[in-house]
């Protein structure tokens, strides 16, 4: 069995992927001249071209580990090339940089990577280099014309190299009919007529971003992060906050509980990672005791910065959080916390939040427990704010959307973090009724109750718009690249999502957080909050809604756009078993929109885990709660032998079809271990064939990682 694009799309494909080589071409010829001094005389124009094309057209923009991916040195070469003439200020600036960096190679060194991955992807995907605004030499330009258009299936059998045209031909050799309609005609239309107009619009914006990196990174940034009011705690909160879950030493707190235990590469990182933070304008640090020795370095962190004057401690919101289970007593719960803001070094937070409010259990632990069984556990945060040690009382949580609401409508929080991304909710995505989906009425219901709105994980839980896949950034580009989109969907969404009819009430989002691993994982964000607040950003993001739009009314039609999560169960309604169908047909939704395969495979993959654990002999209840990790990433995966019929009963009609095939859809591309040959389409095997099974599954390019933003394995992700 195979699912390619249809071979309609092979002229486009092909005739494109010449455009890229050339301009790839232009670049690679640069840097081997720089290092060789002058052209090789001994061999031909044409067997040079061929040895520098395969040389930089094929090099990995995804792997990484501790010290950095195989091909990092060959992508930095390309990125000082492009901004020599693009934008040498920035060069200047990180070349001057003298900071340490989790790969071993320093923070200038990630942000060359970050430039040279972003470029040789959008390389790869068609584009070429516009002479005027970014300053190249003509060498480095090729324009195309109707005749090389014509004959582009003659040509395209000598790059074969790069991805697209080796995908446009292996479609060719085979034959093949689409069994999966990527593009529409229409969208096919504009990209085969609009290409030399995205590609130069493309390489203007990266040129454009590089600029104005290069201001930011300056010592006196012109602009900082937009703030805006944090709900009803009136703290003028930053639109970026600095998520602390990918920066500390290890998961393990009992590992490393004293400052002499810490690595002293990991701090300074740390360090640095806090000091561009402040100087960006993201005062919000948000952590957790959940999140193994963060809380301890960063009170290491904070007395640094203190001493050295950095900033002050009432030029910050520190925000930690804390759980709770079935046995925490609310003595427990007060001294846990103070134990928290002791480790932190401070004599007070600002904001607290309960962490993984995720069941009616834990809303009845904190409102309606008895004195005997441990008292109502929100008594203890109350005490902690009227004795000055927490200033604003709120939750964060990955609890079903009825779950959250219930919380919500307690009034008892300033704030909530939660789920809710262009995507999808996350864990809630398929909760709703006719008005919603999701966790878009919980935000609704929290600008009601003037509370803060926190989007979790806007760029990992929310697509992991990091390593985003070849469609996508089709869809975004040229105006944004997809974590700026998200990041946009998000501050706009008080002026675009209205609910039906457009007559709901606005639903702003407060603040978005990053979970910086290192200190150029706030620099997109950063650029992205100021550009928010521009007329071109929002002319740029309105311009991509429109586009988004119109696939979404084409893809899954307007009808199941609006209708899909209808009557769907997640786990808390699928008593049986715990099956979490609402979100296997989010997830059939974001691969056909938006070619997300490898996020969704890791969504699924908990899913696989959980139904791997489930006991019949158990009840619903023991089941949910047998695992601690089973609330926070919750439901069972899809079991083929399993009649539906029952748990789809309030599932329109119209839509129990397409609802089974969904979540067959899900199942088949992304379960693990799948008895089956799955290939990419370049014809590389990615781990999960097996010998045994005739069926061969092939990823279509759009739907591969394009590049991976993380230059090194984080920290805590090192085992």
């Amino acid at each position: 069995m195979t699912i390619t694009p249809p071979p309609s799309q092979l002229v486009h494909r092909a005739a494109s992927l010449i455009f890229s080589e050339d301009a790839l071409y232009g670049v690679a010829s640069s840097i081997l001249l720089d290092q060789e001094g002058r052209r090789d005389q001994s061999g031909s124009s044409s067997s040079r071209r061929a040895s520098i094309v395969k040389r930089y057209g094929s090099f990995d923009l995804g792997s990484s580990s501790p010290s950095g991916g195989p091909d990092d040195d060959a992508v930095i070469e390309v990125a000082r090339s492009f901004l020599a003439g693009a934008c040498p200020d920035l060069l200047n600036i990180i070349d001057n940089n003298e900071g340490g960096g989790g790969g071993g190679g320093g923070d200038a060194r990630d942000r060359l990577l970050k430039v040279g991955r972003s470029l040789n992807a959008t390389l790869r995907e068609t584009l070429f280099f516009s002479p005027s605004p970014l300053g190249f030499s003509p060498s480095h330009v090729f324009i195309p014309n109707t005749r090389q258009i014509t004959f582009c299936f003659i040509l395209v059998k000598k790059i074969q190299r790069l991805g697209y045209g080796q995908a446009a031909i292996e479609r060719m050799e085979r034959g093949e009919s689409a069994m999966m309609d990527i593009w529409s005609d229409e969208e096919m239309e504009r990209i085969v007529a609009s290409r030399s107009t995205i590609a130069g619009a493309s390489l203007r914006r990266l040129a454009t971003e590089c600029a104005d990196l290069a201001k930011l990174l300056s010592s006196s940034p012109p602009n900082k992060v937009p703030k805006v009011r944090y709900g009803r705690t009136s703290i003028d909160m930053p639109i970026v906050s600095l998520g602390c879950m990918r920066f500390q030493q290890t998961w393990n707190s009992e590992s490393v509980s004293s400052s002499d235990q810490v690595d002293e590469a990991c701090q300074d990182n740390l360090i640095r990672i806090l000091r561009h933070a402040v100087k960006c304008g993201v005062n919000h640090i948000e952590t957790a005791r959940g999140y193994g020795c963060s809380e301890l370095q960063i009170g290491m962190a904070l007395r640094t910065l203190f001493d050295e004057g950095t900033c002050k401690r009432e030029d910050l919101i520190i925000q930690t959080k804390g759980g709770i289970s079935s046995s925490t007593t609310k003595k427990d719960y007060k001294m846990q916390i103070l134990d928290q803001i002791e480790r932190l070094g401070l004599d007070y937070v600002d904001l607290f939040s309960v962490h993984g409010a995720n069941t009616s259990d834990h809303h009845d632990w904190l409102f309606h427990r008895s004195e005997e069984d441990g008292g109502k556990l929100i008594e203890a945060v109350r005490e902690l704010r009227d004795e000055g040690k927490v200033r604003w009382i709120g939750f964060s949580t990955h609890a079903p959307a009825h779950v959250i609401r219930r919380l919500i409508e307690t009034d008892a929080f300033d704030y909530v973090n939660l789920h809710y991304h262009f995507m999808g909710s996350y864990t809630a995505s398929g909760d709703g009724d006719a008005n919603f989906e999701g966790n878009l009425d919980n935000v609704r219901l929290a600008h009601e109750h003037d509370m803060g709105v926190f989007v979790i994980s806007a760029f990992d839980k929310g697509g992991r718009l990091y390593a985003p896949s070849h469609l996508i950034r089709e869809l975004t580009l040229p105006e944004m690249e997809p974590m700026e989109y998200g990041a946009a969907w998000l501050w706009h969404h008080d002026r675009h999502r209205r609910g039906v009819g457009g007559d709901a009430p606005p639903a702003p989002i407060h603040t978005i957080v990053c979970g910086a691993a290192r200190p150029s994982d706030l620099d997109q964000p950063v650029l992205a909050a100021i550009r928010s607040r521009t007329d071109e950003g929002m002319t740029d993001f309105e311009a991509i809604e429109s586009r988004i739009r119109d696939r979404t009314n084409r893809v899954l039609g307007e009808e199941w756009a609006l209708t899909w999560h209808l009557g769907l169960p997640n786990y808390t309604q699928s008593n049986d078993r715990g099956f979490q169908i609402g979100n296997m047909v989010w997830l059939y939704n974001v691969v056909r929109m938006y070619g997300m395969l490898n996020y969704a495979k890791d969504r699924y993959a908990t899913l696989v885990g959980n139904s791997s654990k489930w006991d019949p002999n158990k009840t619903w209840k023991q089941n949910v709660f047998a695992s601690p990790g089973f609330n926070w990433m919750p439901g069972c995966a899809y079991d083929p032998s399993h009649d539906y019929g029952p748990d789809l009963k309030d599932v329109p009609e119209g839509n129990r079809e397409r609802i089974l095939e969904a979540m067959e859809f899900v199942h088949n591309w992304c379960c693990p271990n799948k008895s089956k040959s799955m290939l990419l389409e370049t014809g590389a095997d990615d781990g999960t064939k097996d010998e045994d099974n005739g069926e061969r599954w092939v990823i279509p390019l759009e739907w591969q990682v394009a590049y991976d933003m993380r230059p090194w394995t984080a920290f805590p992700e090192r085992g």
